[in-house]
């Protein structure tokens, strides 16, 4: 059995270790410090628009007057919810039992994910980790959106749209 006193000697490097995990947390909050970018960021945004450009064409995946929220908080988490302005009722008043078509156009016509982020100020991007999205493919993923905040818009493009070429999203600020 170990002496008291060899335990605490082991005290100071847990007190090292603590701190350094509290000195990395601090490095990423300083990130999103008050009066920048990521503060002017925080808070509840509704969807203007999407359109996606793809070998020089423009398509609206979620048609016009698409629906959506983007949620970011102060403490790096978000949450971003897409869909077309209307989505078909289920037949069977049963979201487990869709029919194919049903299915289908849920599928196409909606997207949702979550995760952390931190916002770079110096290149005006947002850096995305992906906890989880309906499109599993992005489950995990790494990716970054570069962003333009105007008053109560904000503009992001995502190269890395879920249908592939670049999506560029407007928001308005919630009221």
């Amino acid at each position: 059995m170990k002496s008291f006193s060899t335990r605490l000697s082991k005290i100071p490097l847990l007190f090292v270790a603590v701190a350094a995990v509290l000195g990395l947390h601090t490095h990423a909050f300083a990130q999103q410090a008050p009066g920048g970018m990521a503060q002017s960021l925080v808070g509840a945004w509704t969807l203007d628009s999407v359109v996606v450009e793809q070998d020089g064409k423009k398509t609206e995946p979620f048609g016009s007057g698409p629906r959506g929220s983007l949620m970011l908080s102060a403490d790096g988490r978000f949450m971003v919810i897409l869909m077309r302005a209307s989505l078909p009722k289920f037949a069977a008043n049963s979201r487990t039992k869709g029919t194919a078509e049903e299915n289908q156009a849920v599928v196409q016509g909606s997207i949702a994910y979550f995760g952390r982020y931190t916002a770079n100020e110096a290149d005006k991007t947002l850096s995305l980790h992906i906890d989880g999205s309906t499109f599993p493919n992005w489950d995990a993923e790494n990716q970054k959106r570069v962003v333009t905040l105007a008053g109560d818009e904000l503009k992001i493009a995502n190269a890395s749209a879920a249908i592939g070429g670049t999506s560029y999203q407007v928001w308005k600020r919630a009221k």
